[in-house]
């Protein structure tokens, strides 16, 4: 017995003092050297795409800072954030137009159509944009309106409909309601019903300034092969001031594609706050789109949307709550992917990494290890709140990193943990005494057989 409780704690202390050894560089698959120009006790480092895309954990806990000694050193990771900003949005004013073509003796006399409206105001046309013309609105500004607005877009309500239908828009501006300069030009519009499911585009992208004694007026003008239901209402929707937070574009690879569905996959898991995806052709397709955290979890609903590069314009990203994402599954809705398959990223919040000068240099970033666990300081912890530096990261220096070396490599990113390897060993013991003891009692009843036949 003594003698197994002796292999028990053999084990158990080798498995205590493998779990509980500092961390080196070799512990890391992958680092990059950091040149320090200045002389400072604190460096920033703005961490390298690679660093995002390869990184064992989404939150980047497996990052460390090492000095030329190999011993890890004091750090802090910031995000830079503001509130997300919120969009100023007006209802316009709506009015329908009549449309009735102006005749004219003169054969050399451009093609003209006259847009009236109830209240009087009149509207001529000519050349191609005559000739294209269906359901006419013209839209302004509030009369209560005094500040300029900043559009991006109309987003545009319209009657329920029993029937599919898909169709475009164009789009004029006005100081004058003479003068009119085309703003967008054939923007696709769809309400198309299936199996209980209803997929809507109702937004035209148009970016201009709208303001009392300016450009107030816009001119809506449908296409007039496909009549749409009445519409009830348009608002404009303002530029919002773009947020401070910085994100990083982190392309994703095709894993797998049929003619109607493909998979996009990032080498690591990834917390994506908005979802970029382009199509690399001219045309309009309307998909489903859905995400999963890895590959044995099941598929999300993102959203059923309509992707479209028309005249230079795209649909804006998919807004993710930084939820993380391995990959995602786009699966069109009575079409066919292309031949060019749409190119897919994730946008995810940009790091700052800031860190005690201790020991020597130079410096080594490292990431790319399973088993790390977070150690990353508050920033109080690192900086005391009473420097100046606390209160301004900004006049840091950088630390610029250069080329990559290969640490521990890939191994590490499925490495295990201390806490995990220290269940193991436990485990292990547990077996060994079970083992021994099975082999003791064996032993006993081989005695006490032999005993039992002389």
């Amino acid at each position: 017995m003594k003698r197994i409780k002796a292999m028990v704690c053999s084990l158990l202390l080798a498995g205590s003092s493998s779990a509980f050894a500092a961390e080196s560089p070799r512990d890391y698959a992958t680092g990059m050297t950091l040149e320090t120009s200045s002389s400072s006790p604190w460096y920033r480092v703005a961490l390298p795409r690679e660093v995002y895309q390869h990184s064992a954990w989404p939150d980047l806990r497996d990052v460390r800072v090492f000095n030329q000694q190999g011993e890890r050193v004091p750090f802090t990771l910031m995000t830079k954030s503001t509130p997300p900003a919120v969009a100023d949005s007006v209802v316009l004013r709506l009015f329908p137009l009549a449309a009735s073509p102006i005749t004219t003796t003169d054969a050399r006399a451009p093609q003209t159509i006259r847009l009236k409206a109830a209240n009087g105001v009149e509207i001529n046309l000519q050349g191609d944009e005559a000739k294209s013309v269906g359901q006419s609105y013209l839209l302004t500004l509030p009369d209560s309106r005094e500040a300029s607005l900043h559009l991006t877009q109309l987003r545009l309500d319209w009657a329920a409909s029993s029937t599919s239908w898909q169709g475009n828009a164009s789009v004029y501006a006005s100081r004058d309601l003479s003068h009119w300069q085309r703003v967008q030009e054939n923007a696709p519009l769809m309400d198309l019903s299936r199996d209980g499911e209803r997929l809507k585009m109702n937004t035209v992208a148009a970016e201009l300034t709208l303001s009392p004694k300016g450009r107030r007026y816009l001119l809506l003008v449908l296409d007039p092969q496909t009549p749409m239901p009445e519409l009830k209402g348009v608002m404009a929707v303002a530029q919002p001031q773009e947020p401070l937070t910085e994100r990083i574009q982190l392309p994703a690879a095709v894993a797998n594609a049929t003619s109607t569905e493909a998979i996009w996959q990032w080498d690591q898991p990834q917390p994506l706050s908005a979802l970029s995806i382009t199509l690399m052709e001219e045309g309009v397709l309307p998909v489903d789109i859905a995400w999963r955290s890895d590959e044995k979890s099941e598929w999300h609903p993102l959203a059923k949307s309509v992707l479209y590069n028309v005249n230079d314009q795209a649909q804006e990203a998919f807004p993710l709550s930084a939820n993380v994402v391995e990959a995602i599954r786009i699966t069109t809705v009575d079409a066919h992917l292309p031949q060019t398959l749409p190119r897919v990223s994730g946008e995810r919040e940009v790091k700052v990494l800031v860190f005690n000068a201790q020991g020597k240099g130079p410096y080594m970033l490292a990431w790319g290890n399973k088993a790390a666990e977070n150690v990353a300081l508050r920033l109080n912890q690192l900086i005391p709140e009473s420097l100046p530096a606390s209160k301004n990261i900004e006049t840091l220096p950088w630390a610029q990193p250069l080329e990559t070396i290969k640490l521990g490599g890939d191994t590490r990113l499925q490495a295990v943990s201390a806490g995990e390897q220290q269940k193991l060993w436990v485990a292990i013991a547990v077996w060994a005494v079970l083992i021994v003891g099975v082999g003791a009692l064996l032993m006993v009843a081989l005695r006490i057989w032999r005993e039992a036949r002389r």
